[in-house]
């Protein structure tokens, strides 16, 4: 039997054990006391909840201290809640919700009458939360704006929730990928971590669930509860609608095509430019009831989508982009090399998924209920990335396909008054791969001239780069016991959550070949700067594309006692353990172990970090500060612990040197793609210089894991305002960090960006002598890095139906590696930085976002015109600080010598400083001299009084991320007209729109691009010199890099709208 089988069947039978662990709440509940006259506890009071609309029935008895919990409760209401005790009579609650996550207080006092007929107050407190947390109840989601139809529209109106500019969401300053997602308890995010948005099928352009399924969401940032984790930035938690007594269902469909966006394009000074033909449908239905009333039920969702549009860009398109004559140009030589024609102009971009979700709920009686629930996504979208300074021919892009199943089940049950029990399993299957529309090898050619023939545009032609071959399998397994005890003033709970990974991973970069060019004219005459091609050693896979398969998992166990001293003090503190482990290995690699302990690398490709003992104590508590209960008081203090993206894992099993080759040059005497495409793996054989990349993970690496503080006061003031101060304080403890092993330094050995200032001094790196790899990329972790966040917000909801919520948000976050890439050697080449293996240079983090504002002002009118009509109206403002993005240079010689052009920050010289500098002649392909070495001086030198950064940071390197786009407004309207007819249900005429602002003027709302960096000057030249002390001494000469700010988004700069038509019954 397998370890893999063994840990799983123990995870099965582990006594006692318990579950929700990775965030995976799907329920509610009800807590609070029962009193008499003179105060003193009711013991055995019976408390029933009663679910209206499915008669699911709750049932507790208060114990000697007059306590009673509920948990296991359906989300959402409304419930009616029965209080009964003898001589004292029986007295109800009616009309209360419930919230996904929280514990809802009511507190009862008794007063017995004559008659017998009992007499009650009822005091029903705020809902309590175990630390910073957000919920959005049906309601909520319904009157959103919303276009996409995402999860990620509803929770980013969470004063601690940022849209990032690649489509995830990050929560308290953190990378999207070392977030969590939950849907009915069970994993639902990318663990792979390939997606852009984090979530499944995010590749493929699907949302992971129909909006129409969802009864509630919650996103938690610090829960001090230690049944949740699985992340270091934040979770969201979604729960699925359930079937009542009464059937129900709905039929809807959404749509919005070219007429529906506004015409101005701010990435061209707001110039006209309508869009072209394209549409997006949306259409689907929910249907739910009972098999058997009060006992069985189910739901069923259905929906469909499909997209197209054109690409914003293509040759011509303007003064700063490729011209066509230069496309021609291309694609003919292209043709000529390989017998491979493309063409070139704006295409069609075109998206079509498909999501099911079915779900059965089982009251078996009072005391234990189940659930199943199966679902299923399938997708694909064509992409074809290019962008203002980048340009794809048509079959330079791929189409991804993504199926995902899942299935989960739930038991909840109730034993005796003491004690209650949630087991879930679940197991979820991903089917990833792409398509490439292209067999060619791969081209980029670098610095090819706009039409101004200033700006430079780089121009890819040939299959894309990572595309010829890539598929990924994905089994998800998980297994769950949960069981808590109430004894007195306390509610012990006793958990495990284990996660069982299998992962199947084909990625081979360049696999059909890859030839890189630093200008038009090299291209031209086949003198490539780069060379790349990945293949599998057929001897030992029997294949060209062999896909390593990796097993792993993650066991996590855990105590907990939610203290409640009185009704206004509760105390919840507990222990998790988490281990990670893997059951296999990758293949060793003898040859690179034996290099690798010659030269004192500390690495071994073969092994994989050893089992840790990852501790996570937790400590919340929520307090009352005045008799009244109008103050609260919450926070906590906690270490959580994350998964880790698995493909930086993964890529230790893909590029271990033995199945599969790979092989990245850019220095020495390099393949021609006229010398070697035909025969590429011979080719490789040939090659002596730095060729093969290896990947390795650090013996000690351990998860991620931060240290989170929280503190929260919520105010009532008068006239029933909500106020809520809150800060959030997060601490590394582990995080990822890719260094290059392949690369060393001498200790004097530096590179000086202005000759003579030490200042400008930067570590000078070389290859290992003998060494046969071009990269040896090693992750390993970092204690570097913080984020921390605070925030202010007010809330009103009044009677009539308007609801009124604010909130501002300051903060910050700083990191050594922001990890924004699945490629390992990526994770360390986009680095920016003046020391590129240097694992303590803190700068700001690419998610850092120091100020944003929300405004949200929401209305559902009651029925009006004889019960006819309502309305639903809500407007939602965001405004937010800039995206970061680096000073960098732009190398077309290699600036500190560690074997990779462009991840160097920029030096910004002192106006005495720039006088030092080596800067050089610009000339065309005539050798006429276009630019000269003062005016290029001169030009660098207006760049930096006109950037704020650089002028005021004259005399040192540039911070990682220093720079940010301006500050972005979005306004986004919701707007829903509902007319019923009676015992048939209702029609509802919805209309959104996103960035609500741009339609009232063409300058509003303008929104930036996902800008990572900008190089005002190009290093032409490296000259090195031999030191007093036998050192290297590097100096460089440059050229002014005319580089304009990011500029503006063209698409999500416009305003959007969308029009939708709803049946309910």
């Amino acid at each position: 039997m397998s370890h893999f089988t063994k840990l799983m069947l123990a995870a099965l039978t582990a006594p006692t054990f318990a579950v929700v662990a990775s965030a995976q709440v799907t329920t509610s509940a009800i807590n609070g006391s029962v009193v008499d006259e003179k105060n003193e506890p009711v013991i055995g009071a019976t408390i029933t909840a009663v679910h209206n609309p499915s008669g699911s029935r709750y049932r507790a008895v208060t114990n000697k201290d007059g306590r009673y919990t509920i948990q296991g409760m359906r989300t959402g209401g409304p419930y009616t809640v029965t209080v009964s005790y003898l001589g004292y009579g029986t007295k109800q609650y009616e009309k209360l919700y419930l919230e996904l996550g929280n514990s809802l207080p009511i507190n009862v006092q008794l007063k017995p009458k004559d008659n017998d007929l009992a007499e009650a107050t009822v005091t029903v407190e705020r809902k309590q939360k175990g630390g910073a947390a957000k919920n959005f109840s049906l309601q909520n989601i319904t009157s959103t704006p919303t276009i996409d139809r995402s999860v990620q529209d509803i929770v980013k109106n969470s004063p601690m929730v940022t849209p990032n500019k690649v489509g995830g969401i990050t929560i308290a300053g953190v990378n999207n990928r070392y977030n969590s997602f939950q849907i009915d308890g069970t994993v639902a995010n990318d663990v792979f971590g390939l997606t852009a948005n984090g979530m499944n099928g995010g590749q493929a352009g699907a949302n992971p669930i129909s909006m129409d399924a969802i009864q509630e969401l919650q996103v938690v940032v610090a829960p001090f509860d230690v049944r949740q984790s699985g992340f270091t930035g934040g979770a969201i938690n979604a729960v699925t609608k359930q079937g009542t007594n009464e059937f129900h269902g709905s039929a809807y469909a959404y749509y919005n095509n070219q007429k529906m966006y506004g015409k101005y394009d701010a990435s061209r000074d707001y110039k006209k430019s309508p869009m072209t033909d394209q549409y997006n449908r949306t259409f689907g239905g929910t249907f739910g009831g009972a098999f058997i009333k009060d006992k069985l039920f189910f739901f069923v969702s259905a929906e469909g989508r499909k997209e197209s549009y054109p690409s914003s860009y293509g040759p011509g398109y303007s003064n700063k982009y490729i011209t066509t004559e230069t496309a021609q140009q291309i694609a003919d030589k292209y043709a000529q090399y390989t017998g491979v024609t493309d063409n070139f102009g704006s295409r069609n971009i075109d998206t079509k998924s498909f999501g099911l979700l079915a779900r059965i709920d089982w009251n078996i009686n009072e005391n234990n209920k189940f659930a199943i629930r199966y679902q299923l996504n399938n997708a694909n979208k064509d992409t074809w990335a290019t962008g203002s300074k980048k340009y794809y021919f048509n079959n330079s892009g791929y189409r991804f396909f993504d199926k995902t199943n899942s299935i989960v089940a739930e038991l909840n049950s109730r034993i005796g008054d003491k004690f209650y029990n949630e087991f879930r399993a679940s197991a979820t299957y991903v089917r990833d791969h792409r398509e490439a529309g292209n067999e060619g090898p791969s081209i980029i050619i670098k610095n090819v001239k706009a039409a101004d023939e200033v700006t430079n545009i780089s121009a890819y032609i040939g299959t894309e780069q990572y595309s010829g071959a890539n598929r990924l399998d994905q089994d998800v397994y998980t297994i769950e016991n949960n069981l808590s005890y109430y004894t007195g003033q306390h509610t012990l709970t006793f958990g495990t959550h284990n996660e069982f990974y299998k992962i199947a991973n084909l990625f081979m970069a360049n696999a059909t070949g890859y030839y890189g060019f630093n200008t038009l004219d090299d291209f031209m005459n086949d003198k490539p700067n780069a060379f790349g091609y990945t293949y599998s050693d057929k001897d030992l896979t029997g294949s060209l594309r062999y896909a390593p398969a990796m097993k792993t998992g993650q066991l996590g166990f855990y105590a907990q006692d939610k203290w409640t001293l009185n009704s206004a003090f509760n105390l919840t503190y507990g222990l998790r353990i988490d281990l990670p482990m893997f059951f296999n290995k990758p293949t060793t690699n003898v040859d690179f172990n034996r290099f690798a302990a010659q030269n004192n690398l500390g690495v071994k490709v073969g092994e994989t970090p050893s089992v840790k003992v990852l501790v996570s104590p937790r400590v919340g508590f929520n307090w009352y500060a005045d008799s009244e209960h109008k103050t609260l008081i919450r926070g906590g203090l906690g270490i959580f612990t994350g998964r880790v993206p698995f493909v930086w894992m993964s890529n230790a099993y893909n590029n271990n040197g033995i199945e599969v080759k790979h092989y990245n040059l850019s220095k020495g005497n390099l393949p021609t793609i006229g010398n070697s495409l035909n025969n590429l793996e011979e080719t490789t054989k040939t090659l002596t210089a730095a060729s093969e990349e290896i990947n390795t993970i650090a013996k000690n690496f351990k998860f991620p894991q931060v240290l989170r503080a929280n503190l929260a006061v919520e105010q009532k003031l008068p006239g029933d305002v909500k106020m809520t101060l809150e800060g959030v304080y997060s601490k590394n403890i582990n995080q990822a960090f890719f260094e290059n092993l392949a690369v060393t330094r001498n200790e004097n050995d530096y590179v000086y960006a202005i000759p003579g200032v030490e200042t400008s001094a930067a570590p000078y790196y070389h290859y290992i002598t003998g060494s046969a790899y071009s990269n040896i990329i090693n992750i390993k972790n970092t204690n570097k890095g913080y984020s921390y966040a605070l925030t202010a917000s007010l809330q009103k909801d009044f009677e009539f139906g308007l609801g009124i919520n604010a909130s501002y948000t300051f903060g910050h976050s700083k990191s050594v590696n922001d990890c924004t890439s699945s490629q390992a050697y990526s994770n360390w080449k986009y680095n920016y930085s003046i020391d590129t293996n240097a694992k303590n240079e803190l700068g700001w983090s690419k998610f850092d976002i120091p100020h944003r504002i929300m405004i949200a002002l929401n209305y559902n009118s009651p029925k009006y015109l004889n019960g006819l009509m309502s309305t639903s109206f809500s407007i939602i403002y965001n405004g937010t600080s800039g995206g970061r993005y680096s000073l960098t240079m732009n190398e077309s010689k290699d600036f500190n010598g560690d074997g990779y052009r462009g991840n160097s920050l920029l030096y910004i010289p002192t106006d005495a400083e720039l006088a030092l500098m080596n800067f050089a002649d610009v000339k065309d392909k005539n050798g006429n001299v276009t630019m000269t070495a003062a005016e290029n001086r001169e030009s660098f030198k207006q760049w930096i009084e006109a950037d704020d950064y650089a002028k005021n940071h004259r005399g040192q390197y540039a911070e990682r991320n220093s720079n940010r786009t301006p500050w972005e407004n979005e306004v986004n309207l919701h707007f829903g007209q509902s007319f019923y007819a009676k015992n048939l249900g209702k029609l509802e005429f919805t209309f959104d729109i996103t960035n609500f602002a741009n339609m009232l003027n063409k300058k509003w709302g303008t929104q930036y691009g996902n800008a990572y960096n900008v190089s005002p000057v190009s290093v032409t030249g490296i000259s090195t010199t031999q030191g007093a002390n036998g050192n290297t001494i590097a100096t460089p000469t440059y050229t002014y890099n005319a580089n304009s700010n990011p500029s503006a988004a063209p698409i999500l700069s416009r305003w959007h709208c969308q029009v939708g038509l709803r049946l309910t019954f």
